[in-house]
């Protein structure tokens, strides 16, 4: 499994925007595992899921990592192509007619409504979310530094910490000139 997997294509975007297909793509990062195992762990109908496993292999986000005849039937196990997936920025530029903006809207909308329940059903006593909006001025040197320890950060959430007081956590993360 490759660290990181470059998304090249908007259409691949679009996909991610989809919230269930973004937990089906995490968990299959975690481990390979059949679409009834990934059914199972969130909750849902394997019927319901089927589409969307399929849709994520066509796309190249998932490979198959083995398969297994059961009942008349071959039972595929599948596995993330990679542990991160980044967008490539160029993607988000106007030059397709605005599909890029669109698709850099859908993607801040689909974790919209993540963040926004966070915040309100979220004891404070227990786990405070932050919410920050951020705007800076560094020299060049700092802005790398900046930008190499974001980078550290975000691989260290990637590494598999292993324990049965797991939690998931979400953060939406934007690092980019403003133009001024």
């Amino acid at each position: 499994m490759k660290e990181v997997f470059k998304i090249k294509q908007l259409e691949q975007v679009r996909l991610l925007s989809d919230p269930l297909k973004l937990q089906l793509l995490q968990s299959f990062a975690e481990d390979a595992k059949t679409t009834k195992q990934v059914a199972a762990e969130l909750g849902e109908s394997i019927t319901k899921l089927y589409r969307h496993v399929d849709a994520l292999h066509d796309a190249g986000f998932l490979e198959i990592a083995g398969e297994q005849q059961k009942r008349g039937t071959v039972e595929r196990t599948f596995r993330a192509v990679a542990h991160r997936f980044e967008a490539d920025h160029s993607l988000f530029s106007d030059g397709d007619a605005g599909e890029g903006e669109t698709a850099a809207r859908d993607m801040l909308r689909a974790v919209e409504d993540e963040i926004l329940n966070a915040i309100i059903n979220t004891d404070p006593a227990d786990r405070d979310p932050i919410m920050m909006r951020l705007r800076c001025k560094a020299s060049p040197e700092r802005l790398a530094e900046l930008r190499r320890t974001l980078n550290e950060w975000i691989e260290s959430t990637q590494k598999e910490d292993v324990g049965e007081d797991m939690e998931e956590f979400g953060a939406l993360i934007a690092f980019y000139p403003t133009g001024k």
